[in-house]
């Protein structure tokens, strides 16, 4: 599978989609995506469902919505082997993360910033199964990989938008749809954040993938942020008095522009570069094991020499760089922040901005011993690995 990012959704060019629809209304894309073969098989799907660091969720939908079932994983094979005549739902979080191929599908959405690339969530339904009318707060893209599914769209909602009375699935009280589409597989559904949704199953062995996107709250900008910066500063600063009025109960303008004054200090590019990088780069599972192999300059040499393979960046790994700061570039791997030696950042741009790097082509980006040594850093971590193909 190609890892370069899509250029077109359907008949819409990415600068069309951009422009008329990204974060302001959901659009229907027929034939946005050609499939060759399933991303992953059902049965490896519920065998991801088994395991402890995977998250899933099994929906049951018998009776009412208000006695629906929801199952959290680690799944166990009774889960799968149960008899039901009722519909029901497999749902797989991060899927990338776990799974080569699947990473790879991810990879077709860097026409928009990877950092803002969340995960790919895979659904396995039967007939008629849903999870109810719901909404969310970030952007996704809802892929028809087999059998078909109707969706509907609805009203945008907030946090004031009520809510039914379930212990596990958080369903909109009231859901006043308005648009209504069954997609086929290779359709693609674009829903911008707080639009409300709902999804049925129209067919059984229905797959859905769903491609989210991150979205921080500004609530999670400003405090991590603040955490962020109160690490670096000494606790002997203090704040002054900045002049004093007659009245002792008043805090005065000067109080308020000192205080304003401090805080400005701290927001410089520098400082919000190296914050966000690290921030938006915090890996999705990080007690997932990503260990290597240690390889030294010798093996590296031998690899590069022999001109086969490809260089990929680990299943679950997030990358991003930022030039803002002293003049140099700063890469941003699972929530750690890497300087780069200037000779090495022709390497790290590349790796960051493709995913993949075919061995017999990198002799450009890795000509000095500096690139060669951050990409040994990287591989012997876990955040980069060799592979046929």
């Amino acid at each position: 599978m190609t890892m370069a990012p899509l250029t077109h959704l359907g008949d819409l060019t990415v600068a069309e989609f951009i422009a008329d629809y990204w974060q302001q209304k959901p659009v229907c894309i027929r034939n946005g995506i050609a499939f060759e073969d399933a991303l992953i098989a059902m049965d490896e799907l519920a065998g991801l469902a088994l395991e402890p660091e995977v998250e899933s969720r099994l929906i049951e939908n018998k009776g009412d919505i208000k006695d629906w079932q929801v199952t959290h994983g680690p799944l166990k094979e009774v889960d799968f082997n149960k008899e039901r005549d009722f519909p029901w739902t497999l749902l797989v979080q991060g899927v990338d993360c776990f799974v080569p191929q699947v990473h790879d599908f991810l990879a077709k959405f860097r026409f928009l910033p990877s950092w803002r690339l969340d995960d790919i969530m895979i659904s396995y339904a039967t007939n008629g199964a849903g999870v109810g009318a719901h909404y969310d707060r970030y952007d996704v893209f809802l892929i028809q990989g087999e059998g078909q599914r109707q969706w509907q769209i609805g009203q945008t909602c907030s946090e004031n938008s009520a809510l039914m009375a379930h212990d596990q699935l958080c369903l909109l009280q009231d859901f006043e749809w308005h648009e209504e589409f069954i997609l086929n597989p290779g359709d693609m559904l674009y829903i911008p954040p707080l639009v409300a949704h709902q999804g049925v199953a129209v067919s059984d062995a229905c797959v859905t993938y769903s491609v989210g996107f991150r979205s921080p709250s500004h609530g999670d900008v400003l405090t991590t942020f603040a955490d962020e910066r109160s690490i670096d500063i000494s606790a002997d600063l203090r704040l002054k008095d900045q002049g004093f009025t007659p009245n002792s109960g008043e805090i005065s303008a000067a109080d308020v522009e000192g205080l304003m004054q401090l805080m400005r200090d701290q927001i410089t590019p520098e400082n919000v570069a190296q914050w966000f990088g690290k921030h938006s780069t915090e890996a999705k599972y990080p007690a997932l094991d990503m260990a290597e192999d240690a390889m030294d300059l010798a093996e590296l040499e031998s690899i590069i020499n022999d001109a086969y393979g490809v260089l990929r960046v680990s299943e679950g790994v997030r990358l991003a760089y930022t030039w803002q700061g002293d003049g140099g570039l700063t890469l941003f791997v699972q929530g750690e922040a890497l300087p780069c030696p200037p000779e090495a950042t022709a390497f790290v741009e590349a790796i960051a901005n493709q995913w993949l790097l075919e061995v017999d082509e990198m002799a450009p980006v890795i000509v000095n011993d500096a690139a060669k040594a951050m990409l040994l850093i990287l591989h012997n971590q876990g955040y980069l690995y060799f592979a046929d193909e």
